[in-house]
């Protein structure tokens, strides 16, 4: 595999950047069409409910696992031909989905959707890792958050107006059209940034590298088992964990949360919380602010956000029943904390392992560990409401979200003993 150098010009490195954007806002334009098409595909009797929710179910368990299993292979393999691949793939599945009404293969095609986009991400982050300089990293780790939001919304409108235009099936063939085409452009694109990136490192030969940052070696790549429990990876797990419970489990439940407190239709509880994702990019730049007034430690930098959150948590559990702007508030306090938690631990503090050749294994590593936070609380939440109702509930959330703060102001403190 050949190695990256350093980008010399900051304007190959915005295009690199804009690279990286377009096509992890793409993705997300292939990961939420089915959920914009599933209601059109029950009330056409396509799919039952139940099944639905498995099909999503399975993309959800792809992803997380492939996020595992791509952050391994990111570090080994050619992380612009993953990316390339990912984007393919998506694409195939997508096409695919449009042309088939079997539960069985659309579970099956939907979960290899999953994997394919798993491949999008940890690549990403080594790129930077490897590619930038260093103030660009941060920076440009923190933009691409801006990815995720414009993808959302892009995603949803997308699905709509097509879905008006052409039915549930064009949807998938929209989506498919934008990965293939993306596909195309990064194949191109990120090719002539690689040949500049080679011409750097020509022309570097000469003179000794006095920067310390090496290109990513991974014959020399620290086995990720040491790792774990050498650098202290391990005691990130439990927040990262909880702040996936946080960051889109509970968010999944807000409508319903509103609709059952309020007693607001189902239509208008989901417009109202679509104020979230734009609020939430606030708590990236947040994050960026933080992380570096704490030197760039990102256990004490997490510290006011789980603070923030808990708080919120306390609030709308207190009076959270007095106003539906009070608590949609609360609950955009709640979710931007949570977005700057996941813009430290999952873009922001892989970088830090790119001399251990495992800035693609620790990304995929905790964004895996985030998603099964998702998936313990989508389902949790959902038997709680039901058994115990919507106050003790809310009570389980502040709870836990008191516990990772106390680990992350614990190994805090450690680390001002002991040194990062």
């Amino acid at each position: 595999m050949k190695r990256f150098h350093k980008l010399e010009s900051s304007k190959m490195a915005f295009y690199l950047f804009l690279l990286c954007w377009l096509a992890y806002f793409t993705s997300y334009i292939g990961r939420l069409n089915f959920s914009s098409a599933m209601t059109a595909m029950i009330e056409e009797q396509v799919l039952a409910g139940s099944q639905a929710g498995f099909i999503s179910m399975v993309y959800f368990f792809a992803y997380g696992i492939g996020q595992m299993c791509n952050g391994l292979l990111g570090d080994r393999f050619h992380p612009g031909h993953m990316i390339f691949t990912g984007l393919a793939a998506a694409a195939a599945a997508n096409l695919i989905m449009g042309f088939v009404d079997s539960f069985f293969l659309m579970s099956l095609v939907w979960g290899i959707n999953g994997y394919a986009q798993s491949m999008i991400w940890p690549p990403i982050i080594r790129i930077f890792a490897e590619m930038l300089q260093e103030m660009q990293k941060v920076r440009y780790c923190i933009h691409i958050v801006s990815s995720q939001v414009a993808g959302t919304l892009g995603a949803y409108l997308l699905a709509a107006a097509v879905m008006w235009l052409a039915g549930w099936k064009a949807v998938f063939g929209a989506a498919a059209l934008c990965l293939g085409v993306m596909a195309a452009v990064w194949s191109l694109g990120f090719g002539r940034i690689e040949r500049y990136s080679q011409s750097c490192g020509k022309e570097d030969t000469a003179a000794p590298d006095v920067s310390g940052l090496k290109p990513q070696d991974t014959s020399k790549a620290v086995p990720f088992s040491s790792l774990l429990f050498s650098s202290g990876l391990l005691a990130v797990v439990f927040p990262v964990l909880i702040h996936g419970m946080l960051k889109d489990g509970v968010a999944t439940w807000v409508p319903t949360f509103i609709s059952k407190t309020f007693l607001t239709s189902p239509s208008l509880s989901v417009l109202v919380t679509t104020v979230l994702p734009i609020v939430n990019l606030t708590g990236a730049y947040a994050a960026q602010y933080v992380y570096r007034r704490t030197g760039r430690r990102a256990m004490k930098a997490a510290v006011p956000f789980f603070l923030l959150a808990s708080a919120a948590l306390a609030g709308i559990r207190l009076a959270g029943s007095l106003s539906i702007i009070l608590t949609v508030i609360l609950f955009a306090l709640i979710t931007a904390s949570m977005m700057a938690v996941n813009t430290l631990f999952v873009n922001l503090l892989p970088l830090n392992y790119e001399k251990q050749g495992r800035v693609s294994t620790v990304s995929g590593f905790l964004n895996s560990v985030a998603y099964l936070g998702t998936a313990v609380s989508t389902f949790s939440i959902g038997v709680m409401v039901d058994h115990l109702g919507w106050g003790a509930t809310v009570t389980s959330w502040i709870l836990v979200t008191a516990a990772a703060l106390i680990v992350c102001i614990v190994k805090s403190l450690r680390e001002n003993v002991t040194g990062p």
